[in-house]
């Protein structure tokens, strides 16, 4: 009995492999089943074959990626060019009315009249305005707020406390929820000094 019988298990064969054939160096893929194996050069160019095919697709990719980048910035500028265009159609209308008031007062000494006109065309053009999101920022009465208001000077007051604004001078403004322009305002310091 051989020394190596007792280590294998009996049910267990051993195939030997023809000299010449090893995995490492064999590949499926010859005629009616047999194995071929490939030289060090035809993978060299089978490879080189795989490079340039990746090449050209990742040169296209890129290609295409540039005409899409130059497509939308072209989108983009005319967006931009054309985003007014809506509200300055509305705002041409209040223009009609400002000629036709202007008119109306040359020709008319009715201020009443007028002055009637001249609110509901400023009413119109706001109610435009609104409509694109502006809304005007609340100030007299209000703690001072720098992401707000714009204080312009402070005064004493016997109305308002330390810190309050007492005076708006420039109405400020927030078009859809941020702010565009400042309220410039009169801050108070509180009461004067000799009142107790």
């Amino acid at each position: 009995m051989d020394r190596n019988d007792d280590i294998r298990p009996e049910d267990e064969t051993v195939k030997e492999v023809p000299d010449g054939e090893n995995d490492t160096t064999a590949s499926a893929g010859g005629k009616n089943g047999e194995e071929t194996i490939k030289s060090p050069e035809d993978i060299i160019e089978e490879f080189k074959a795989k490079t340039v095919q990746f090449e050209d697709r990742y040169l296209r990719l890129a290609a295409e990626f540039d005409n899409y980048k130059k497509r939308t910035n072209r989108q983009f500028e005319e967006i931009l060019k054309n985003s007014n265009e809506n509200i300055i159609v509305n705002i041409l209308e209040v223009i009609d009315n400002f000629e036709r008031a202007l008119t109306a007062g040359k020709e008319s000494t009715d201020f009443k009249s007028l002055l009637t006109g001249t609110e509901l065309i400023y009413q119109n053009l706001f109610n435009i305005l609104k409509k694109e999101g502006l809304e005007p920022l609340e100030s007299v009465g209000r703690v001072f707020d720098p992401s707000m208001h714009e204080a312009i000077m402070q005064m004493e007051s016997d109305e308002y406390p330390d810190g309050i604004v007492i005076q708006e001078m420039v109405r400020g403004y927030r078009l859809n929820g941020k702010v565009i322009r400042y309220s410039k305002v009169i801050v108070s310091k509180g009461k004067p000094q000799g009142d107790s």
